[in-house]
């Protein structure tokens, strides 16, 4: 799986992607690098239902371009409308229609006012230099892989993960802080397939409250019910130019 959604969709998967065996433990960025290559060659359309606390669930329209040295995909809800680039080597970029190209602490800003920011949704500790293999664990009864990576001036200090041994995708991460407290946590609670192709079908992100311990946390939800595995989508409506400032029109 490759975009969380939380790549909101880098956890796309094809049902053909198996891990090697071998009983030695790969290197961490090779694991990682396997994550980033497990993306799907056509375009495709979701629809999803955003649940934040106890209001009514938020319609969000997902749309994916599949460039061959990058994803760029669309998030819209309400009058929000998000664009996430993602190449395949390198850190994502972010822009919201009006708004324009988000950078430093606006990535790490709130989708439509759930506990998914702007950050979340492009994973980019994936692509942290230094990540290392802390050993292995079980997640929902699946053999994961756990690596932990570590960069400087982003909003995770720190990020730990569980990564699936069999298809290499990423179900679980905990995000902590610069003292080593953790702040976030995402997982894949649930898939859905889609023509060729696994997706995540639930998604949570839950925010620790402060001085407070799990379960004692704010929690949201992202639920994909329907989906279009062969969409015809132009190029031109993932342009970053659509959604530069409206200061600088």
């Amino acid at each position: 799986m490759r975009h969380f959604l939380f790549a909101a969709l880098t956890a796309l998967l094809p049902l053909s992607s198996r891990a090697d065996t071998n009983d030695n433990l790969p290197d961490a960025k090779i694991i990682l690098a396997r994550v980033s290559a497990s993306r799907p060659t056509k375009d495709f359309s979701l629809k999803a239902r955003l649940f934040v606390g106890h209001a009514d669930p938020v319609p969000v329209q997902i749309l994916v371009w599949n460039g061959t040295n990058e994803t760029r995909t669309i998030y819209r809800g309400g009058q929000t409308e998000a664009l996430v680039i993602q190449p395949v080597n390198g850190a994502p970029r972010f822009y919201l229609r009006g708004a324009g190209e988000l950078a430093g602490a606006r990535r790490a800003k709130s989708l439509l006012g759930s506990q998914f920011s702007y950050y979340d949704l492009g994973l980019p500790f994936l692509h942290w230099p230094n990540a290392k293999l802390l050993g292995e664990s079980r997640v929902r009864g699946r053999d994961c892989f756990v690596i932990e990576s570590a960069a400087d001036g982003e909003p995770y200090a720190r990020v730990k993960m569980w990564i699936d041994e069999e298809y290499f995708a990423l179900l679980r991460a905990e995000a902590f802080d610069a003292k080593g407290t953790l702040t976030r946590r995402f997982a894949i609670t649930s898939f859905k397939r889609i023509g060729d192709i696994w997706i995540p079908r639930g998604l949570e992100a839950s925010v620790l409250l402060p001085y407070q311990s799990l379960p004692s946390e704010e929690k949201s939800r992202l639920e994909i019910y329907e989906g279009n595995y062969d969409a015809a989508l132009s190029a031109e409506q993932f342009a970053p130019e659509r959604f530069q400032s409206t200061a600088s029109r």
